[in-house]
This record gives C-alpha cells, structure tokens and sequence, in this order.
C-alpha cells in the first residue's frame, strides 16, 4: 500500500522542497526545460504529486493515466492550461507521477468568485457541495485552501486509479521551479529510467527533440 508511514515520510520530503543553490551538474540537467518554459510562456504555479493505491508497475498505464489526469485539468480550469508530467520509479518497480501545471484557477480569479457555484466548470461543480463541507467540518484546525482542495477532490473523484486519502493526491503552489524541476528529473540513467522514461513527453506540453540535450555523461 501506498500510505505506509516510510512512504509518507518520503513523500512530506518530496514536498519541503525550499529554494536552494543547484549543483553545476543539476543546472545542466533542467537548462533544456528551463528553455522551454521561456520559448513557450509557460507560467508554472503548481506542483501535483499522484500516487497509486496498488503497485502500478507499467509505464504504458501511467501515461494512459496522466492523458486523462489533463483532460480533467482542463475542464476543471475551463481552458487549455499547459503541463509537464514526470514518472518516478519506486524502489519496488512501481511508479507515481509529478506535474507541474499552469495557473488552474486562473480563469475563476479573472471573474473575481470561487464562491458561486454556477460560475465552475462542471467538473468542478460536482465536488463543489463535498468540498464545502469539508471545510466546514475543518473548522480551523488546519490551514487549508478552498480552490486546491476543489481541484483535488475533482481530479480524485474523476479517476478510478486514485484513492480518497491525503498522500493520493496533494497540490501545492510552486514557487521555487528550478529546484522542482532538479527534483524532478533526478532518475535520469537511474533506476534504469532514460530522460524519455522520466518526462512523459505524450502527455506534457515541451518539444519531444529536447530530448537531445541530454547524454548519460552529462
């Protein structure tokens, strides 16, 4: 199972990334993304990180997976946002995924509510009753977002892959792209994980030939 406490603690880790100096060889690594993103506009504001509740270990099936993970974006954003997936090979040959997404909320924020129903794609709206219980019933013991726990209740709600606890699917603003894209990319030629393997170029919106930035020996 996924919710083990070793795997949660990893992935509170995974989490806690801070701003921090990337090592010479690191820089390398992430330049030929970091280009993409300037070439293409692409504003990331957001980290999602998904987990399987079962040992998923086909790399066909998690792209398929990350195919329907942007269609549910997208109609829950109610425009085309932009993303780039990456898979993670675990210890035991299963895998989770990471995304860094554009503004989800972006249209809403143009419109100036969240508050209204009717305003929300329909996506949203289907856990948009759900959602606000949940936070009445969080009664400010915690500190929690309305808009992120909508998104993350919506994307739960429309895949059968993932399950309903707090390590299935967490969303949280990125401000530090840089260090998540180091993160990120970490299993290049490890894990037997090529750079082709780590990003899903079918599903993640950077040019496939990038791929020729990148040697073993970097």
């Amino acid at each position: 199972m996924v919710t083990s406490s070793s795997f949660r603690e990893r992935l509170e880790n995974t989490f806690d990334i801070t701003q921090r100096p990337l090592l010479p060889s690191q820089e390398k690594r992430i330049e030929p993304l970091m280009k993409e993103l300037s070439k293409k506009n692409i504003n990331i504001t957001h980290f999602i990180t998904l987990t399987y509740p079962y040992r998923n270990v086909s790399w066909k099936s998690t792209v398929k997976d990350n195919k329907r993970i942007n269609r549910i974006l997208r109609k829950f954003a109610k425009y085309h946002l932009r993303v780039i997936w990456f898979i993670e090979r675990h210890d035991n040959g299963g895998f989770h995924r990471h995304g860094l997404i554009e503004d989800p909320f972006k249209v809403y924020d143009a419109i100036g509510t969240l508050n209204t129903k009717e305003d929300l794609s329909r996506v949203a709206r289907t856990v948009f009753d759900r959602t606000a219980l949940e936070m009445l019933s969080c009664s400010g013991s915690k500190v929690i977002n309305f808009k992120t726990r909508l998104l993350r209740n919506a994307i739960v709600e429309h895949n059968s892959s993932l399950a309903d606890n707090e390590y299935s699917c967490v969303i949280q603003p990125e401000d530090d792209v840089r260090s998540r894209l180091s993160y990120c990319t970490k299993q290049f030629w490890t894990k037997g994980m090529e750079p082709s393997d780590v990003i899903d170029f079918n599903n993640s919106n950077v040019d496939p030939d990038i791929i020729k930035s990148w040697g073993e020996y970097d």
